[in-house]
């Protein structure tokens, strides 16, 4: 009868896996012979009174046999320096054959003695009898034989890594924080970026300039270290590239004067405010600078309701001075006679205001006020 056959796990306790015995391969033959079984197939044909272990010096010492179960103990000469005692049993059901075989094994390794166990098992499945017809193949089984179809194969994307492997010219300097709010004792540093058109960084690192400041020592590029004693107030620093620079502030206050700027919601609980931008790229823009500060969003709402009241208090006197004046009547005769009037000249072209993105370079017309791309509010150009 034909079979299929299934592996099972491998241990031992010191030193490699002796002999080299393997296991058959695919689907085998099984035949009764006389009262033995013979396994045809794999790597070799195995009769059940013989040692399956293929391991140096290794014999049939004894054996026994019926109509379900077999067994073999296969051993080495008592004067081989490499012990070894392997016994290989075999039971079979009307369906299922199962292998077993458990060895023991003796031998020196840099002069101590060391022991093996070894186990290997195996069952096998009967597929079809002797002189019987094939079993029909069950749909699940034809499903899964069914070749499937290789998954499609994953386009590369471009990763950040690869896209800035080489970068092109400096385009753009961004300095964070625009303002920082610092004690007495405090250290900060400043972060810079210069990046080119694409957002990669190139590598290039700006200049610093930090005006004196009793209490304030510049300890590095861009780092700034205050001293328990330093004075209150505001320093403006100015970090260049190529020609273009971009100012940052650093404010020494005091405790309750922080915690109060904290409190009025301008400033990020690191006491932190914004950030600002140079553009490099001069053929850009019309200027030879261009600097963006985010500032707080109280500040810009407290200036847009003044400005919106002072203006309608404007209006609403104008009105009520035009409506208070009365025009006193001249006569006709005294009139100065009316000059022609001018003939009319063609409409002037309407001027076209351009602004500019300090973040991305784009330049939008119209009247727009924040860049369509990153919602930075734009800078003018004319």
């Amino acid at each position: 009868m034909s079979v299929q056959w299934r592996i099972g796990e491998w241990g031992d306790s010191c030193g490699p896996k002796p002999g080299g015995g393997g296991a058959p391969g695919g689907s085998v033959s099984i035949k009764q012979n006389g009262g033995e079984l013979v396994i045809y197939g794999g790597t070799r044909t195995y009769r059940t009174n013989e040692c399956w272990e293929q391991y140096p010096g290794l014999a049939p010492r004894s054996h026994s046999g019926g109509k379900r179960g077999w067994a073999t103990t296969c051993k080495t000469s008592a004067g081989d320096p490499r012990q070894a005692t392997v016994i290989t049993t075999m039971s079979a059901t009307d369906d299922v054959i199962s292998f077993n075989e458990t060895g023991q094994y003796v031998f020196v390794v840099q002069g101590q003695n060391c022991t093996a166990s070894v186990r290997r098992s195996r069952s096998f499945r009967l597929i079809q009898r002797e002189g019987a017809a094939p079993p029909e193949p069950s749909a699940s089984a034809s499903a899964s034989a069914a070749p499937s179809a290789p998954p499609p194969t994953p386009k590369p994307t471009a990763t950040a890594e690869s896209r800035c492997a080489d970068p092109g010219p400096v385009a753009r300097l961004e300095v964070r924080p625009a303002r920082k709010l610092v004690l007495p004792g405090d250290e900060f540093q400043f972060r810079a970026s210069v990046v080119d058109a694409s957002g990669c960084p190139t590598g290039t690192a700006p200049q610093w300039k930090v005006p004196e400041h009793r209490g304030v020592e510049s300890v590095g590029p861009g780092k700034l270290k205050i001293a328990s004693d330093a004075e209150e107030g505001e320093l403006q620093i100015s970090a260049t590239v190529s020609g273009r620079s971009v100012d940052v502030v650093l404010e020494v206050v005091s405790k309750a004067r922080y915690d109060a700027l904290l409190a009025g919601g301008d400033f990020d609980q690191s006491g932190e405010q914004g950030e600002a931008v140079a553009l490099i790229a001069g053929a850009a823009v019309g200027s030879k600078e261009v600097t963006s500060q985010t500032k707080g969003s109280r500040n810009w709402v407290l200036f847009a309701a003044l400005g919106g009241g002072a203006l309608l208090l404007l209006l609403g006197g104008l009105i009520f001075a035009l409506r208070g004046r009365k025009p006193a009547a001249v006569p006709d005769s005294l009139l100065p006679p009316q000059p022609q009037p001018p003939q009319p000249q063609p409409p002037a072209p309407p001027v076209v205001r351009k602004k500019i993105c300090p973040t991305c370079g784009t330049v939008w017309e119209g009247e727009a006020q924040f860049c369509g791309n990153d919602q930075t509010q734009l800078v003018p150009m004319n």
